[in-house]
């Protein structure tokens, strides 16, 4: 039987239920219902199954931990956040001690049996189930594009659920689901205000949120607080941040097509009622185009105003933007998908991947400032794509709505060859406008 979400409904389905117990918890794999979107794009009550859950009850398994009532307090006044020289000297353990206050607890779901499927008794059990589900179909979508390599740095997340977490504020993060890689931890916040769809009940969100993790890992080496973040500023500060933005809204979207209602390219208008911010997320959007107050932006904004800015997002968007446009015109998705990922971390001398690219010059900003630019990271991306009209269309659409140096192949870049990957054929598409070169 399927429902219109509402949380009113879940409101009145928990009332109901008081009398609940926890219920069983069979082994997986285990039936149960979520609020998932159907194929008209509605979401509803429907039946599941979870495949990788140990304990039904407490929400955990070998992929995917949930962890509830903590208390995170990242504070740079906090002396015990000052030992070594600051937090990003401390180990992983040690951060997560300092920051993560109350340790919390496991969660506890509560379930009715009806026929072999188990209901969510209460609110919190529905939203903590379908967000275990939505992680659950993240981890299967990078396990398929890792060509069925258990992809480790998912193995497990920890889901600090209805987390009471403030980051550099005395105001609590409300409405949101996040990753925080200096804890290495993921973060489902409270329900404050009226969403469409709240954030860790949207796939595309949580496969986003995931995507962060994926990078962190590969491209920055597993570092909590990487010293490039710490080093760098400008331009190259604001690519690697906007790259990593980017990458995440494109797998994001890509999540979203395992669900019966399809790809959703702009699956943030699931969950917020911003058309404007919903819009500059679009990782379909054809008129994406860096324009000139964007590029100046992008090269001299500072790092905490970077950080805080739209124009982070929509960087990031023109990245996503160009391999969907690049993916979708040749009917190539998946291999895109999975060059994107061997493309973060590659040691080979021949073609070497973008981890080993901010390794080389993460102590220099100057360095980096010369050589992490859009264009060798997106020369990177196509020594990767072994597939010879991808690789050209990665070329000409990247060219196109970044507005690269590089218009035509072979390039020349401050009288260096540069995107030395890309086909002569490639030349910079025709959807964006051009603006002067700087």
């Amino acid at each position: 039987m399927a429902r219109p979400f509402s949380l009113r409904n879940l409101t009145l389905v928990a009332v109901l239920a008081l009398a609940a117990t926890c219920g069983p918890n069979p082994k997986a794999p285990v039936q149960v219902m979520a609020m998932v979107p159907n194929e008209s794009g509605t979401f509803t009550t429907t039946q599941v199954e979870l495949t990788t859950v140990g304990n039904l009850t407490t929400l955990s398994g070998d992929t995917i931990k949930f962890v509830g009532a903590t208390r995170v307090v990242l504070d740079p006044n906090d002396p015990t956040q000052q030992i070594n020289g600051g937090i990003q000297n401390l180990s992983d353990d040690q951060r997560y001690d300092v920051i993560v206050r109350d340790k919390g607890a496991d969660v506890r779901g509560h379930f009715v049996d009806r026929s072999g499927v188990l209901w969510p008794a209460d609110f919190h059990t529905w939203n903590m189930v379908t967000t275990y589900y939505n992680f659950e179909r993240s981890y299967k979508y990078f396990a398929n594009i890792y060509d069925g390599v258990d992809p480790k740095e998912l193995r497990p997340m920890r889901i600090l659920y209805w987390s009471d977490t403030y980051l550099n504020s005395t105001t609590p993060i409300t409405d949101n689901a996040l990753y925080l890689s200096f804890i290495k931890s993921f973060v489902v916040a409270p329900f404050k205000n009226e969403q469409l769809i709240p954030m860790p009940m949207n796939p595309g969100v949580i496969g986003h949120e995931t995507a962060h993790r994926v990078f962190n890992y590969n491209a920055l080496s597993d570092q909590g607080i990487h010293p490039a973040l710490a080093t760098w500023a400008l331009e190259p500060f604001n690519w690697l941040k906007s790259l990593d933005e980017g990458l995440a809204d494109f797998h994001g979207y890509s999540v979203t097509c395992l669900e019966a209602a399809g790809c959703r390219p702009n699956f943030l208008g699931l969950s917020l009622a911003d058309s404007r911010t919903v819009a500059f997320r679009n990782v379909a959007n054809p008129g994406a185009c860096m324009d000139e107050p964007l590029r100046t932006s992008f090269k001299n904004t500072v790092q905490n105003e970077w950080i805080l800015s739209p124009n982070l997002y929509k960087v990031g968007n023109l990245v996503a933007v160009s391999l969907f446009q690049a993916g979708n015109k040749t009917g190539k998705m998946e291999v895109l998908q999975k060059a994107l990922i061997t493309a973060l971390d590659d040691e080979s001398a021949t073609t070497p991947g973008i981890r080993q690219l901010i390794e080389a010059n993460k102590q220099d900003s100057s360095l980096a400032q010369r050589n992490f630019t859009p264009e060798a990271v997106v020369d990177i991306i196509a020594a990767h794509i072994t597939d010879p009209d991808l690789k050209r269309q990665v070329c000409i659409e990247f060219s196109d709505h970044m507005q690269l140096r590089c218009g035509t192949f072979p390039c020349m870049v401050d009288g260096l060859p540069a995107m030395r990957n890309c086909p002569s054929t490639a030349m910079r598409g025709t959807e964006c406008p051009r603006i002067p070169q700087p």
